[in-house]
């Protein structure tokens, strides 16, 4: 199986499992809803983290440069 292939046949199973995980789950609606919504808070962040375009990454280069311990005295 190509890829190209793979990819929605994996993303179908694992939509088809999560139904039948809510559905099982039915009677637990507000359990699946807080587990849903945790979820979907964890997926936000972490999409968010990966849109943001290195701002902190840069932030701790400056701040690392800025130390006097690691600035290496010119000549």
């Amino acid at each position: 199986m190509s890829l190209a292939l793979a990819i929605p046949a994996a993303e179908a199973a694992v939509f088809t499992a999560g139904c039948a995980a809510i559905h099982g789950l039915r009677r637990q609606a507000d359990g699946v809803t807080l587990g849903l919504a945790g979820i979907l808070a964890i997926l936000v962040l972490l999409f968010g983290i990966a849109a943001t375009p290195d701002g902190y990454r840069a932030f701790q280069i400056d701040d690392a440069l800025t130390e006097t311990s690691l600035v290496q005295p010119t000549p």
